[in-house]
């Protein structure tokens, strides 16, 4: 995989954000910055589906309700133990049941999650003492997102992200299914033209075979376009694909795209049958679009230039 996961009507997955932290205010920032404003979002990945922060907040308290439905004793000691649940500060109660609200700097959900879920078994806080939910020091760290178990772990995206909370946890949901959007034309307005070598993996080529055939593969389409290309200072890649189908999808894309391509067929003097696709030459193309058609055909990319628009210094893109 790439990092880019899919094109998304004009947007463009870009890949997972790492937990922000105390660092979420400089990542915003940051992302605004280079990507501009409007021109890019975070939404929660599920089963392959995106989904808002209000819809992922949906599976985030559903975890909270199952907890509750599946262990009844704590249901029993919070409800008549608890006057209500806290996290950030005890000024937290004001959100009461609603997640916009959000009082302090640092954002606070579960206790949120905590009063819709009670409010979905028709319980009631009958207790009274303002319970606490944050660090393992905490009275009710028990119910924190950390340690309460998602209620359907098989959603959470895989690898699961590792941090200050459990694998399967609630909070394990709620980071490692976040994903970083950016819309298509930003991408393309950020990149540099490229080459690329697009190979078969599913035929038998040795080293010297793969390298021949990826050599052949730039030499026929510098020469056949009569194009010039900086080989110090310019980008080439080479990505695979695991079929003939694939390699001759992205070909066609390519010349409805209007760019340069160029198909390699081996004369069959070595180890190929005569007449074997073996690889496209591609270019020069711009770096965005390129990756975005890889995609469409679920390329991997065996070499890969720096993507101005993956440097980032707040945030960490994991790939998908």
């Amino acid at each position: 995989m790439t990092g880019t996961f899919r094109a998304i009507d004009d947007w463009i997955v870009l890949g997972r954000p790492s937990y922000a932290g105390k660092k979420k205010k400089l990542r915003r920032k940051e992302l605004e910055e280079k990507f501009g404003l409007g021109n890019w979002k975070i939404l929660h990945l599920v089963n392959n589906k995106l989904h808002s922060r209000e819809e992922a907040l949906d599976f985030y308290e559903t975890g909270y309700f199952h907890y509750f439905t599946d262990n009844p004793e704590i249901l029993e000691w919070l409800i008549t133990y608890a006057k209500d649940v806290y996290d950030t500060a005890p000024s937290n109660v004001e959100s009461g049941f609603d997640y916009s609200i959000q009082e302090t700097d640092a954002p606070h959900l579960h206790d949120i999650a905590i009063r819709r879920s009670l409010r979905k078994l028709e319980k009631k806080f009958q207790g009274d003492v303002l319970l606490e939910i944050r660090g393992e020091d905490s009275e009710g760290f028990i119910l924190s997102p950390s340690q309460v178990p998602f209620h359907q772990p098989d959603l959470i995206f895989k690898p699961q992200l590792k941090g200050w909370w459990n694998k399967n946890s609630i909070e394990s949901f709620w980071q490692s299914n976040k994903v970083l959007l950016v819309k298509n034309d930003t991408l393309v307005n950020m990149s540099q033209p490229m080459i690329g070598v697009v190979l078969r993996k599913d035929i038998r080529m040795g080293k010297g075979k793969f390298s021949v055939q990826t050599a052949h593969a730039i030499v026929s389409l510098l020469s056949e376009k009569g194009l010039k290309w900086d080989f110090t200072n310019k980008p080439i890649e080479i990505w695979t694909v695991k079929s003939e189908g694939d390699l001759l999808g992205i070909n066609r894309q390519i010349q409805k795209l209007r760019i340069n391509s160029s198909l390699i067929r081996d004369a069959g003097k070595t180890q190929l049958d005569p007449g074997t696709k073996t690889a496209v030459g591609i270019g020069p193309i711009n770096e965005a679009i390129f990756e975005k058609v890889m995609n469409s055909y679920n390329a991997s990319p065996l070499e890969t230039g720096k993507r101005s628009y993956r440097a980032l210094k707040n945030l960490i893109l994991l790939k998908l």
